[in-house]
């Protein structure tokens, strides 16, 4: 069985609740995975940082993937693209040095409100799903 952690965003609570019951939902299906625990950070930039922390405090075999679950909304200034660009480069950098996967369900960035409500599912399922697929040998991978 392989332990995930769910690292989730406060900012647009109510849309990210509904992500992690997706998450939730699509992991049940799943022969192996099992979601040990969730937390929650106020924002998408502080993402990396807490999987650092959650890493740090466990033992390195005690988790074997992370899903992260926010959004980055338009805004009237290049700040939100910055910011995704700077939290994907930690997330791909932890990644390849820890060898552990994460799913990536975050919405945006650069999306428009109007967008969200279409996209809430179909990112959670697909950041959990990109974690189980990438938890089996490369021999699985079709």
């Amino acid at each position: 069985m392989n332990n995930i952690v769910i690292i989730c965003t406060s900012y647009h609570r109510d849309y990210i609740e509904r992500m992690l019951k997706k998450v939730h939902e699509t992991a049940e299906k799943l022969e192996n995975i099992e979601i040990q625990n969730v937390f929650w950070v106020p924002g998408v930039l502080e993402i990396p940082y807490a999987i650092r922390k959650v890493e740090k405090e466990s033992s390195d075999n005690e988790i074997n993937g992370y899903v992260v679950l926010g959004i980055i909304e338009k805004g009237e200034t290049d700040h939100g693209l910055i910011i995704g660009q700077a939290v994907i480069k930690h997330l791909i950098k932890f990644q390849t040095k820890k060898g552990k996967p994460v799913g990536v369900g975050i919405i945006g960035p650069g999306v428009d409100p109007k967008q969200i409500e279409e996209r809430i599912e179909m990112h959670a399922k697909n950041a959990i799903l990109a974690v189980e697929h990438l938890l089996k040998e490369p021999s699985e991978w079709k």
